[in-house]
């Protein structure tokens, strides 16, 4: 077997921080890098866990120590392609540690000396000897002044870097969790999403939404393609750690074409002060890459909270459920942020979170509760979010919705967006539910631009590309309609919106057939959602089926003894069976109701019909006071 070559020796270039195999730069974690660096410069020696514990995490450690060696073990051979069963360089212990085996080269910094040094022999050393000494001392004072210098450079050196890369837009990766426990996969997914949230207060920086990165959530997709995809300059990407009261956050920034990382750290807190880690990471990373702050973002990130862990443990659970957007998910998130407020009765993201609950209790989410009662209890706890702190962009947004469902002041409604948006310009559901507002009040060309900027932040969620698709929809912008949602699918053909979308906009273009096909998708994909069942109803009403339209009438009606049916669902399927007075009677108690689905009314085609009628232009007077 011929001798390895210089050339095919893994590099580790210990100035750059950079692992090299097979001449092509491989991307490792921190802790994973500094454990290979650690064994690799100790070739041949047997390196105890201990031993690892100690340099890598110090005395005092607080994490799980074992499932964080493992992990890194595995990822040091991933890189290196190295057979656990059949080792080339690195070599388990049992019951010990590790042993460096294979020969790697390591540049760029200190090398380990071959032999122990002996300063009792040095001293003793002949004179002859002795010199050398000396003049190996000077040398050494040389290099020292010079890596002072270096280190000196490096320090101002990563600002200018990072300035000429022209870094305005980031994807924060899904955290992973290296606990151990599944148990806390909702630490790691709402640790990203408060990570999201800080660094979205920073106006001059385009921050990925959530809904669009969690999809690589396990992936093993390169940077360069994600960063492609999500169009972004740069990616953080890291990991958590909890033991008990106490947490750990890696975290690095990476430019995202070249996959080169330009900044690692390590956080550890109490699980208390996570709020405030939060922040301390946003800021890090905000700086990194020379965003331009506002005096009112310093002051955001640099704000200290403290927060009830518990009350914090919750919030992050409630966010988890919340986040499902299923009538079983938002109950338990609304749970779970009630149970915050009784731990901590201070703590305003959780009022703010049970607000948005509660707006998707509504028939503007999974429409289960009465829109007055839903929209109602949203506005009080949003309200009580900002009386606690005013500077949250999430309970303004919810605010503004909330009043804006409940037919609220729309002057208020519009200044409470505005808001949201200067506080969070990244939130995507700050823009996204400010344009449901522009188009209610007729600002068609306003309400687009704020689709696409949610879009923006939201590039391959289809949800996002589903709202587009709405907007074109109720604009009779049916060809776009269907564009947009020819895209949508490319990115998730198994998401019933898209098709609930489709479905509509080939009803009204009289193509029964691709409209039947759709809405059957939809109503399968969604678990038979009542707006879909009634929606597909009124086509099968309009095309002929009668008896299928009222099939879906009386699924309805069953349906609405276990819960709340909105009566707007109902109206839909009435018009089009003929029944006019019924289905004006069906909207009449849906703006008694409250419903958010009025706010269409005047741009729903279904509705046709019933425009001559005085009954519905009484109607229409009413929604626009």
């Amino acid at each position: 077997m011929p001798a390895e070559t210089q050339a095919d020796k893994p590099r580790i270039d210990l100035s750059r921080y950079e692992l090299s195999v097979d001449g092509r730069r491989v991307r490792l974690e921190r802790q994973p890098m500094d454990l290979l660096i650690f064994l690799a410069q100790r070739p041949g020696q047997l390196v105890t866990r201990n031993d690892i514990v100690e340099k890598l995490w110090g005395r005092d450690v607080f994490v799980d120590v074992d499932g964080s060696i493992n992990a890194a073990v595995r990822k040091i051979r991933s890189a290196l392609k190295d057979d656990p069963a059949s080792p080339k360089y690195l070599e388990t212990v049992i019951g010990k540690g590790y042993r460096f085996i294979g020969k790697v080269e390591l540049v760029g910094g200190a090398q380990p000396s071959e032999a122990p040094h002996n300063p009792v022999e040095d001293a003793n050393a002949p004179a002859s000897r002795r010199r050398p000494i000396r003049g190996l001392l000077a040398g050494m004072i040389v290099v020292v002044l010079v890596v002072a210098a270096v280190w000196g450079w490096f320090q101002w050196r990563p600002r200018t870097e990072v300035s000429a890369l022209q870094i305005h837009s980031i994807a924060v990766l899904p955290l992973a969790n290296l606990s151990g426990d599944s148990a806390q996969d909702y630490l790691a997914d709402g640790m990203t999403d408060e990570l999201i949230t800080e660094l979205a207060k920073v106006g001059s920086l385009r921050i990925i939404s959530r809904t669009s990165i969690i999809r690589y959530q396990g992936t093993k997709t390169p940077l360069p393609q994600i960063a492609k995809e999500l169009r972004v300059d740069a990616v953080v990407e890291g990991s958590v750690v909890r033991s008990g009261d106490r947490l750990r956050i890696t975290a690095q920034l990476i430019e995202a074409n070249t996959d080169r990382h330009l900044w690692a750290e390590s956080y550890e807190r109490n699980f208390r002060d996570v709020l405030d880690l939060q922040s301390e990471v946003a800021t890090a990373i905000a700086q990194q890459v020379n965003a331009a702050l506002t005096p009112t973002e310093h002051s955001q990130l640099a704000e200290k909270l403290n927060v009830n862990p518990q009350a914090h443990e919750d919030y992050l659970r409630g966010l988890f459920f919340w986040n499902k957007w299923t009538e079983d998910g938002v109950r338990k998130s609304i749970d779970y942020f009630q149970g915050a407020i009784k731990a901590d009765p201070s703590y305003a993201l959780a009022y703010a979170g049970l607000a948005n609950s509660y707006i998707s209790m509504g028939d503007f989410g999974v429409g289960v509760l009465p829109p007055h009662q839903a929209n109602a209890a949203a506005e009080q706890a949003a309200l009580k979010a900002i009386s606690l702190n005013e500077r949250l962009g999430e309970a303004h947004a919810a605010l503004a919705m909330s009043r804006f469902c409940s037919d609220g002041d729309l002057g208020s409604v519009e200044a409470e967006f505005k808001r949201a948006i200067e506080l969070s310009p990244s939130s995507a559901t700050a823009h996204h539910w400010y344009s449901h507002y522009l188009m209610a009040v007729g600002r068609s060309q306003e309400a687009i631009a704020e689709g696409e900027r949610a879009y923006d932040v939201n590039p391959i969620d289809p949800e996002m590309g589903t709202h587009m698709q709405f907007l074109y929809l109720f604009l009779h912008r049916y060809d776009d309609v269907i564009e947009q949602g020819r895209r949508n699918l490319e990115l998730d053909p198994n998401f019933g919106e898209t098709y609930f979308m489709l479905a509509q906009a080939f009803e009204q273009k009289h193509m029964y057939a691709e409209a039947k096909r759709d809405f059957s998708k939809a109503v399968d994909l969604s678990g038979r959602r009542s707006m879909i069942l009634a929606s597909l109803g009124h086509l099968l009403a309009v095309s002929g089926d009668h008896r299928g339209a009222l099939e879906m009438f009386d699924e309805l009606n069953t349906l609405s003894k276990k819960r709340y049916v909105p009566s707007y669902e109902k109206g839909l399927v009435d018009v089009g069976l003929g029944n006019n007075e019924a289905a004006l009677e069906d909207l009449d108690r849906a703006y008694k109701e409250g419903s958010h689905w009025m706010f269409i009314l005047q741009a729903d085609a279904r509705l046709d019909p019933l425009r001559a009628n005085p009954r519905f232009q009484d109607l229409l007077r009413r929604i626009a006071h």
